[in-house]
């Protein structure tokens, strides 16, 4: 692989301009861009792989936004209430702007969180969930130099020698790559998604980061499972940079879709992929925001809230594989009101034994034999059986179970844009969370991102759909 050019010689090192980001967006009179500015810095900088450099770069991050928090402490001390709470506001919009510049810096397993953070509304402040949703599609791109040389690598051409045309400025780009629009010398009009240098790897450093970081937790019976999970998440994590792996199941996924199923999995162009290449049709459409921002329907909101639940419960049901990323820019409201799904890359597909575990799971919900459920929770659990759980436990798991299941349980209309059915799901996982109750087998972290991430999309677009019944036609096991 040839060696990444280093531009960051020109402009403002990228800590001033982090630091400058506040006051450009407070104070208008400057007339400066301190974000494009970040954008373009981080742009040509040359991601970091070493472990010691992403470590130190997390841990000053995470100074600079405790110390952020501290000013405002001291500062709204004798502010009245109206004060107080603007100056939360700018404390929150800064933090996330750190937040937003060193994950867009360090990009990988870090900017993935980012994404995880403002997918998670009521959880987080709306200025940083807002601010860290631009990681979803609108991360800062590589400079145009980096992408020839992972063309150079890749395939011995640069990209004007292969394509007639390509677009040197990215129309996306997220954690792991970023996106290009091209025309190809047959005419068709393809997205070439390019991925960042050394990906692989720096996945590789944040998690042996964080296992350092948790060390001291292997110590304590019920945090020890941590580590398998961080395994696991290493696993598939590394697995999402095999562009090749992911466009053998994109080319699968397309046959599980007909045209009056209005769901469209891009075709990919198989001889201009390559590992860290992935040329496929390109989609038009708008992403979950620019859909909202048009002030749509009900029946269209419904329309792809349904959309989007029948193909993530299709892929579930066909492939026996967790849909794990849903995340808005990984879905396309396309102009003719069909629903394109882009990105396949973080999938987590079932063994033969976690899978009969599943279906036995919702056949138990289904019937309502709580004895059986019970009995699955406790296993999944890492438990003997119930009767080894804390009643609090258990219970909570129960009523977590009960919560993801019940849209799926409820005939007729289930309306997804219910502030209490949501904000409900959030209470249970965070009472979770800070009970500690981490102990479970692995596939749950993937099985949560899912549902979670369904939620929060449809809760968003406020679909009212019945889901029961969808479910119910998707269930062909």
């Amino acid at each position: 692989m040839a060696a990444n050019t280093d531009n960051n010689k020109k402009g403002l090192p990228l800590d001033k301009v982090i630091q400058a980001i506040p006051e450009g967006i407070t104070d208008a009179a400057e007339g400066a861009d301190p974000l494009r500015e970040l954008i373009s810095q981080i742009s040509t900088r040359k991601i970091p792989v070493n472990s010691l450099t992403r470590l130190w770069a997390l841990g000053s991050m995470q100074a600079k936004v405790a110390v952020g928090y501290l000013a405002y402490a001291m500062r709204s001390s004798f502010s009245n209430k109206t004060e107080k709470q603007k100056r939360l506001n700018e404390a929150h919009l800064k933090a996330a702007l750190k937040l937003l510049g060193t994950m867009g810096y360090l990009r990988g397993a870090v900017m993935k969180i980012g994404q995880l953070l403002s997918n998670m509304p009521h959880v987080v402040p709306d200025e940083i969930s807002e601010t860290l949703e631009r990681l979803q599609f609108e991360a800062p791109p590589m400079h145009y130099s980096l992408i020839r040389e992972v063309f150079l690598d890749e395939f011995g051409q640069e990209p004007s020698e292969i394509f007639a045309s390509f677009d040197k400025k990215a129309f996306a780009a997220a954690s792991l790559g970023q996106v290009h629009r091209a025309t190809l010398n047959s005419g068709e009009e393809v997205a070439v998604k390019i991925q960042y240098p050394s990906m692989a790897s720096t996945i590789r450093s944040d998690i042996a980061n964080l296992k350092k970081i948790l060390l001291p937790m292997k110590l304590k019976k019920e945090s020890r499972y941590i580590f398998g999970h961080l395994s696991d998440v290493e696993t598939v994590l590394v697995g999402e940079t095999d562009y090749l792996e992911e466009a053998r199941f994109m080319i699968k996924a397309r046959e599980f879709f007909d045209p009056e199923d209005e769901i469209v999995v891009p075709k990919v162009w198989e001889e201009y992929s390559t590992d860290r290449v992935l040329t496929t049709d390109f989609l038009t459409g708008k992403h979950a925001a620019d859909f909202l921002k048009t002030n749509p329907e009900q029946s269209s909101r419904d329309h792809f809230g349904i959309l989007i639940s029948r193909a993530i419960l299709r892929i579930w049901g066909r492939a026996k594989t967790l849909y794990a990323d849903p995340n808005p820019g990984n879905f396309l409201f396309l102009d003719d009101n069909r629903l394109g799904l882009l990105d396949f890359g973080c999938c987590r597909t079932l063994s033969t034994v976690e899978w009969k575990f599943q279906v036995q799971a919702e056949t138990s919900l289904l019937n309502g034999d709580h004895e059986i459920m019970n009995r699955l929770i406790a296993s999944a659990t890492l438990f003997k059986g119930p009767e080894e759980m804390e009643p609090e436990r258990l219970e909570l798991m129960i009523n977590l179970s009960k919560w993801q299941a019940e849209p799926a349980m409820k005939p007729g209309v289930f309306n997804f844009g219910d502030r209490e059915y949501y904000q409900r799901g959030i209470d249970l996982y965070m009472e979770a969370t800070r009970k500690g109750y981490i102990r479970n087998n692995s596939i749950y972290i993937w099985w949560t991102r899912l549902i979670f991430g369904h939620r929060t999309l449809l809760y968003r677009l406020g679909s009212k759909i019945d889901y029961h019944q969808i479910y119910m036609d998707e269930r062909n096991y």
